[in-house]
């Protein structure tokens, strides 16, 4: 995932977090908060789960923030 904030310093920064995610999709993906890179980091079971919903909060240096699924 990707955000941009135009601003200078501190408050452009943009750090990545999982966002109200179930312990067992946290277990299987990792995300990178400095790039927003999002990983397969354990095992994929089709049986054990068909799907994974993710969500990424992105904030900035300041108190602006965003969610993606």
């Amino acid at each position: 995932v990707v955000a941009r904030d135009p601003d200078e310093g501190s408050n452009g920064e943009v750090r990545y977090t999982f966002h109200q995610i179930s312990e067992r999709t946290r277990r299987v993906f990792e995300l990178n908060p400095e790039t927003g890179e999002i990983r397969v980091a354990g095992n994929l079971d089709f049986e054990e789960a068909k799907n994974h919903e993710i969500v990424v909060r992105a904030a900035d240096g300041g108190e602006l923030s965003a969610h993606c699924k």
